[in-house]
């Protein structure tokens, strides 16, 4: 019971930050969710408290994403990596990804642990770009370092301030062509 009042509280608390950002208040989220302020502050003894268990709330539900990815049936190679590379729960298409950037100013720490989260885990994805190297998929000469690191500063970017509004894009479509972008080029 406690677990999925306080996961009602990320849920919420990730609405209310699609709105106002980082202005938002614990009187904001206590609102929203038609609670006590103090029943909130059972579980969060502060605001960022909150954002760095919304961290890794967001990050894990990526992980089961892709862990689903590598245990789906009937993908090929080149479909896994790309729904890899792109993990994605439809769960999240509500959260507005351009506003964590904002984090960076305001609560580094959490910042760096988005930024880490973001950085590791790697290996299950770099295992099929291999795969797909031997098998001919991929580029014999392809150096997938340099791959991950476009691919980090790529996200990276998505987070700045305006990137995603200037394009009108949203997160999910940019990352998808990042993907594209970064697998076959920009071939007609």
């Amino acid at each position: 019971m406690a677990q999925n009042q306080k996961l009602d509280i990320l849920r919420s608390t990730i609405r209310v930050f699609n709105k106002k950002g980082l202005k938002l208040t614990m009187d904001d989220i206590a609102e929203y969710m038609g609670i006590s302020k103090k029943t909130i502050y059972k579980f969060f003894d502060s605001k960022e408290a909150i954002f760095d268990q919304m961290v890794d709330y967001i990050f894990d539900g990526i992980k089961r994403r892709e862990k689903e990815i590598l245990e789906e049936e009937g993908l090929t190679l080149e479909q896994r990596t790309r729904k890899l590379l792109a993990a994605f729960p439809e769960s999240y298409s509500e959260i507005d990804f351009t506003k964590l950037g904002d984090l960076k100013d305001k609560y580094p720490k959490t910042y760096k642990k988005m930024t880490r989260r973001l950085e590791s885990g790697w290996e299950p994805t770099m295992a099929l770009l291999e795969q797909g190297k031997k098998e001919g998929l991929y580029r014999k000469d392809a150096d997938f370092t340099i791959f991950k690191i476009m691919m980090d500063a790529s996200v990276a970017r998505f987070f700045e301030k305006d990137t995603m509004k200037k394009c009108r894009i949203s997160y999910v479509d940019a990352l998808n062509q990042v993907v594209d972008i970064l697998l076959t080029g920009i071939k007609a």
